[in-house]
């Protein structure tokens, strides 16, 4: 494992995924205009407004933290699935300027597909994907999720997804 992810918490289907996944990263970032810290945020402890905990994502690996109920059901609905061989949770902060403003994002959740089934293809998933799990009820500016998701695409080529409802993430 290269040394700029080895504090990015990755639990994974085989052992030698987790090389596999570091030299996909490494051969995909491009960081002109952004700076990248990996496995820098922690999930923050619950002050009882959350449903924070853990998930044991594949047997004999690391837990994952999560920061809410439907972060747990996603991510396992995303190891249930044959196809996903890793997850990290909160893997990358990503730092850039926006309209004279520096912007910083993590996404929920950083996904490796060994093939990417239907369902998953559908809600925008590719073989390396980030997503965002929130609920409906929390809006996101539709210019500001739009530059997220060109930063990412730009950053790491991949996509971002939002999924925001339990069935997109069992469907």
């Amino acid at each position: 494992m290269m040394k700029q992810f080895e504090f990015l918490r990755i639990a994974c289907r085989n052992p030698s995924t987790k090389d596999e996944l570091a030299s996909l990263l490494k051969e995909r970032i491009r960081t002109e205009g952004v700076e990248l810290k990996w496995g820098f945020r922690r999930v923050p402890l619950s002050r009882g407004r959350h449903h924070g905990g853990y998930v044991c994502a594949f047997r004999c690996q690391p837990l994952l933290r999560v920061e809410s109920a439907l972060e747990r059901h996603v991510l396992r609905a995303l190891a249930a699935d044959q196809g996903c061989v890793a997850l990290a949770t909160q893997p990358v902060t990503i730092q850039w300027t926006w309209r004279g403003t520096v912007r910083r994002y993590t996404p929920d959740v950083l996904v490796m597909l060994c093939d990417v089934p239907e369902p998953w293809s559908a809600v925008g998933l590719e073989r390396l994907s980030l997503v965002e799990v929130k609920p409906t009820r929390f809006s996101v500016d539709d210019d500001l999720w739009v530059e997220r998701v060109r930063v990412i695409k730009e950053a790491l080529n991949m996509p971002l997804v939002r999924l925001a409802t339990l069935p997109e993430a069992l469907s």
